[in-house]
């Protein structure tokens, strides 16, 4: 049975493959929509383990990816992004396009959201692969205080500042330490 996007474009899957895959842009907009796929396995699993009582993603202009609540109750807003590409592993925190007018609106406000899930697998080769930050532990842009540094580099093991984590549960748990 054909998949609706084959029967919608006219292509077969393979076609439909071959066309994201000579297409860098495209490529970028799948590999984040991979990254939010597999956090989202992540958390199914750890609300099946009970670590989390809920989480909603969100598909919405201008909102964070995903909501999490803890088993204590704790809310957490999650922004879903993928390690750039590059010697050294980095996150890039702004948006795709600022408002006409107010170039410092691509910035991420400090509020916006309250964790970053870096997606590495375009580093490491496992998609599955993730490292955590607290956004109050991240700094600000140097010309608007109010607001994320754009490339904010993820150094190896966990002993850091800002603290970097390899487990969702650990990130948790410091959050609401």
């Amino acid at each position: 049975m054909p998949h609706a996007l084959e029967i919608k474009y006219g292509l077969t899957a393979q076609e439909l493959l071959d066309a994201i895959d000579r297409r860098f842009r495209l490529k970028v907009a799948l590999e984040g929509a991979v990254a939010e796929v597999q956090f989202e396995r992540k958390l199914r699993i750890a609300s099946r383990e009970g670590w989390l009582t809920n989480y909603e993603s969100h598909d919405v202009d201008g909102m964070h990816d995903f909501t999490v609540v803890t088993i204590s109750g704790v809310t957490i807003r999650v922004e879903v992004k993928t390690i750039r590409n590059g010697a050294k592993p980095q996150v890039e925190l702004q948006k795709t396009r600022a408002a006409k007018g107010d170039p410092s609106s691509r910035y991420y406000e400090r509020d916006h959201f309250d964790v970053v899930a870096v997606c590495v697998g375009r580093f490491t080769g496992d998609w599955s692969q993730f490292r955590y930050v607290l956004v109050r532990e991240l700094p600000s842009h140097r010309s608007h205080p109010n607001k994320l540094q754009v490339m904010n580099p993820i150094p190896e093991g966990e002993d850091t500042q800002p603290r970097w984590f390899s487990r969702f549960q650990d990130l948790i748990d410091a959050f609401t330490a």
